[in-house]
């Protein structure tokens, strides 16, 4: 049997500034010598850090790497088709037909001038022919097959009227329209919840087993894919440093590298690892009320929140997607106005503390969305100082320079534009410039979402050395249970913008108390090193 995806000693170059190998005047290849294959109904799973190769792999593989990135060696065929050599218009047809698309982030991949129904229709036409009331039916099926409770509804809706986990289910529906007999999924789960992502996950292994479907899915943690992968794929510095069986793979990795992903990607609290400081509360919140929109189409973000955050704590903000989390952290900085209840910061002690205005200060979800790409990260930089009247040119340059210091950057780095720097190199800079003003509290949305695990445990591990350092107190906003057991003391879980419980850390993940906080404790165990083995079958033993 011919494999659906086959690809044989693939080089990828950049033609307008290649990289020298080392050693030699030669440029170096982006991807070197890569092989892989997918099969009719089997879920190979490419995993490695970021800059590995693992989406140019993907984009190569419908030739739709951007210039001035080329395929310079190898072949690559997508089931009768020779990519390297195909005319566009014979890639037109494969793109979506032959081969389907899951991204990311659906939201960026989106027209948010366009209805979910709008993008489905669009496949349906070209690569099945129908159009019409034929073609609206078909959509709404797709809806309904995908998990949308009312797909009438979701055919209507536009992208910003969706969830993150109802738009990866659009985009799924989008991806599967043309009938592919291939699926290329490039981290489509990353940035959602444990009980989302498992829902993706098992609906993608749905389809794999009811049609047939062979799927490439890219991912920077192991451990999520590994109950659902047939074979796992580890890519390093643009090749495969091992291949085998997943249970394999994860029983006995044979290379440093793979175990150093095993390794990241399951974060083990630390016990004792800094003292807890008197208590003292630094920002109260009582009664919080938040509601977006009017009459039948209102909706209730914050729902009578009352938290407390003490002088030196971490409180993780736990909770699916459209829980609350991010709208409760907008409205703890300032960026979103409530409809009641009442927030009180109160000052630090001694005569340094920051004024009202910059005692909170946001680390943002995005690295590469938290900078104006016109400008270079000290222009970014330089911005929030210029409020500063107390601080001439030179002493702008020595907070900036300090800060930078602090989160382990190369004062280089400043001169460059956010397009020239790497994901985990922009989110040191995201705290570096939060650290600018003195907060004496940090909110961290989904501070470390987007990255892969081995920079996401750099990052966490560089914000608690701050908390200590700095006195900081940390909100940490995540779905990524693993996250909020490795940094917080207490947790609050957040539940249609209502609080449902608060808890001491180890006692919330020993015995959750809500319904809803069992679940959501429940859906990541399968994630868990510890498991791993009794999910799949043949596994050797531990």
């Amino acid at each position: 049997m011919k494999p659906l995806l086959d690809i044989t000693d693939l080089t990828v170059e950049n033609l307008r500034h290649p990289r020298p190998a080392a050693g030699g005047s030669a440029p170096a290849s982006l991807i070197h010598g890569l092989s892989l294959s997918v099969n009719e109904g089997e879920f190979v799973a490419l995993v490695g850090g970021s800059g590995s190769g693992k989406t140019l792999t993907a984009l190569s593989a419908v030739r739709l790497l951007p210039d001035p990135l080329a395929i310079t060696g190898g072949a690559i065929r997508l089931g009768s088709v020779d990519v390297t050599t195909a005319a566009e218009s014979e890639l037109n047809a494969v793109r979506g037909g032959e081969a389907g698309m899951l991204f990311q982030q659906p939201k960026r991949v989106f027209n948010p001038n366009r209805t979910i129904g709008a993008h489905l229709l669009e496949p349906l036409k070209v690569h099945r022919g129908l159009r019409g009331a034929p073609a609206r039916t078909a959509a709404v099926e797709l809806l309904r097959e995908v998990g949308f409770a009312d797909a009438p509804k979701g055919f209507g809706s536009y992208p910003h009227q969706l969830s993150g986990g109802m738009a990866q289910r659009a985009m799924t529906a989008v991806a599967l329209a043309g009938q592919p007999r291939l699926l290329l999924a490039d981290e489509p789960t990353s940035a959602l919840d444990k009980v989302l992502e498992r829902q993706v996950l098992q609906l993608l292994d749905r389809e794999r087993r009811d049609r047939g479907l062979g799927i490439l899915y890219i991912t920077h943690n192991i451990t999520s894919v590994a109950p659902f992968a047939d074979r796992v794929l580890v890519m390093d510095s643009g090749t495969i440093v091992e291949e085998g069986p997943t249970a394999r793979v994860i029983a006995a990795p044979k290379t440093a590298y793979t175990r150093e992903l095993l390794a990241a990607s399951q974060l083990a609290p630390e016990s004792g690892r800094r003292p807890r400081p008197a208590p003292r509360e630094v920002l109260t919140l009582a009664g919080l009320h938040k509601r977006f929109g009017r009459g039948r189409r209102a909706h209730t973000a914050l729902d009578n929140v009352s938290l407390n955050l003490q002088r030196g704590e971490i409180l993780g903000v736990l909770g699916q997607s459209g829980s609350g989390k991010s709208t409760l952290a907008r409205a703890i900085v300032g960026l979103e106005k409530t409809d009641g209840g009442t927030m009180t910061r109160h000052p630090a002690e001694g005569a340094s503390a920051p004024p009202a205005a910059t005692a909170v200060q946001l680390v943002f979800q995005e690295p590469h969305g938290s900078f104006d790409p016109r400008m270079t990260l000290r222009a970014s930089m330089e911005a929030p100082l210029q409020r500063r009247r107390d601080l001439n040119a030179g002493a702008r340059a020595r907070r900036i320079a300090e800060v930078m210091a602090d989160v382990e950057l190369d004062a280089a780095l400043l001169d460059r534009h956010p397009g020239q720097c790497s994901g985990g190199q922009l989110q040191r800079a995201t705290i570096a410039r939060a650290l600018l003003l003195d907060p004496t509290i940090l909110i961290c949305d989904e501070a470390t979402s987007a990255l892969d695990a081995l920079t996401q445990r750099t990052v966490l591990n560089l914000l608690l050395r701050l908390q200590r350092e700095h006195s900081l107190s940390l909100v940490v906003i995540s779905h990524d249970m693993d996250v909020i057991r490795y940094m917080c003391d207490r947790v609050a879980v957040l539940l249609h913008g209502a609080v449902i419980e608060v808890a001491e850390t180890q006692a919330f993940f020993a015995g959750p108390s809500h319904e809803h906080s069992r679940a959501l404790v429940d859906a990541a165990i399968p994630c868990r090193w510890d498991h791993l083995r009794t999910l799949m079958p043949g596994a050797a033993p531990a």
